[in-house]
């Protein structure tokens, strides 16, 4: 483009805008990918902290139970354990059978958020490309006009 064409800074100032806003706007899909990988990977720590809770349950039951062994007979406080371990050793088991179902669930949804984010930074990109097509074409055609107008501001 002529260094004289009156456009040629606007069309810079375009093109800055247009790379700026396709890094911002990849930037929000990154930073948005980064708080679904942390919120993600959050539910260990769910299924540990649940499962020290079940376990001090427990604990604070088998203590109140060993106070009972003192005032009862023992083989009627006995059959009472025996029924509150069986109780928690189901609650272990729905527990750990049910937080597994649920991580599968959520390694298949991390799965497929994934494709999508794919699938968006994909189609941010080619959005992003034809506007650049479109903006440079617009550029070249103002440049043909410029020297179109120069040429026959010269021969007048």
């Amino acid at each position: 483009m002529s260094t004289t064409n009156p456009f040629s800074s606007a069309f810079q100032l375009q093109r800055t805008m247009i790379e700026q806003t396709r890094r911002a706007a990849e930037t929000g899909v990154d930073a948005q990918r980064s708080a679904m990988e942390t919120w993600f990977g959050s539910f260990e720590s769910v299924k540990s902290a649940q499962k020290s809770g079940v376990t001090l349950s427990k604990t604070a039951i088998e203590a109140y139970l060993d106070g009972l062994k003192s005032v009862y007979p023992e083989e009627s406080v006995a059959e009472l354990e025996a029924a509150v371990d069986e109780q928690f050793e189901a609650v272990d088991e729905i527990h750990e059978d049910a937080w597994q179902s649920f991580l599968e669930g959520l390694d298949e949804a991390e799965a497929t958020y994934d494709e999508l984010t794919e699938m968006q930074l994909e189609l941010l990109a080619d959005g992003f490309d034809a506007v650049e097509q479109v903006q440079a074409e617009a550029e070249e055609t103002t440049e043909e006009a410029v020297a179109s107008a120069e040429e026959l501001t010269e021969s007048a």
